[in-house]
């Protein structure tokens, strides 16, 4: 009866642990030999082949990834592809084999499903907001200077006036790279405050810059003049930064949110 009952409890252990190794090894399979096991059928007129290639790019797509969406064979057929791939799996902190495994394509669409189910609509209210009866000033949207832009940036703006400071931070897709960046944060001293408009100001070695926030026209301005005296600094003209966009920048910020906190965890 002790010999029935023990090998009982090791079933009990063991059985759980084997389906656990088998999901494992699944998991770790080229995404479209999973599939083949999974033997789901593709729609008529179109391979396995296609359908897995485009389940891949579509969720890529939404995630920003500049895929082509006019051919759909495997990364080892596509070189751009499997570029791409390779840096989906560099901000997954994976390792870079160009291959993905069905783990890391249920990361994907685990990311890219989470974007789509985010309503991406513009709330009432202006792209400047002030909050703490005027204490407080807010920004957001998308940089251009000199009237040119990257086409998908996100900067947002944060003025305390008890702090005296004004913080800018920023966040850019690099299409040529199809990576995130995000430098850090840009500290501005405030000079003036009234309940319509706030200036602040930020010395470096090559140039002054002069932020101007305008609540009321919602105007948000960088006029940067460059230091020409000494010889490591650029000989780059003046020129103008201001915020601008809000609904393709609304956008943008829902997507780059969603790629930060869905990418690096599951």
């Amino acid at each position: 009866m002790q010999k029935v009952i023990f090998s009982l409890f090791l079933l009990i252990i063991v059985v759980p642990a084997s389906a656990d190794k088998q999901q494992d090894q699944f998991d770790q399979k080229n995404v479209y030999d999973a599939f083949g096991e999974l033997k789901l059928e593709p729609s008529t007129g179109v391979t396995l082949e296609e359908d897995v290639t485009s389940r891949i790019k579509r969720y890529m797509a939404n995630l920003l990834y500049p895929v082509d969406m006019t051919s759909f064979v495997r990364p080892e057929k596509d070189p751009k592809l499997r570029e791409l791939i390779v840096l989906l799996q560099r901000q997954m902190g994976e390792a870079t084999t160009g291959v993905l495994t069905f783990r890391q394509f249920s990361k994907l669409q685990d990311a890219a499903r989470g974007i789509d189910e985010v309503q991406v609509t513009v709330a009432p209210g202006k792209l400047v907001s002030r909050l703490d009866n005027s204490n407080v000033v807010s920004a957001l949207g998308t940089g251009v200077m000199n009237d040119l832009a990257n086409p998908i940036n996100i900067n947002r703006m944060f003025c305390a006036k008890s702090e005296g400071t004004c913080e800018m931070s920023s966040t850019e897709f690099d299409l040529k790279s199809g990576m995130l960046i995000t430098p850090a944060p840009t500290i501005f001293e405030i000079k003036t405050w009234t309940p319509n408009r706030v200036t602040a100001i930020r010395e470096h070695p090559c140039g002054t810059a002069l932020l101007t926030v305008d609540v009321e026209t919602e105007d948000v301005t960088i006029a940067s003049t460059p230091h020409a005296d000494l010889p490591f600094c650029s000989r780059e003209p003046a020129n103008i930064w201001r915020l601008a966009d809000r609904i393709r920048t609304y956008r943008a910020a829902v997507l780059l949110d969603c790629v930060d906190n869905r990418m690096t965890t599951r």
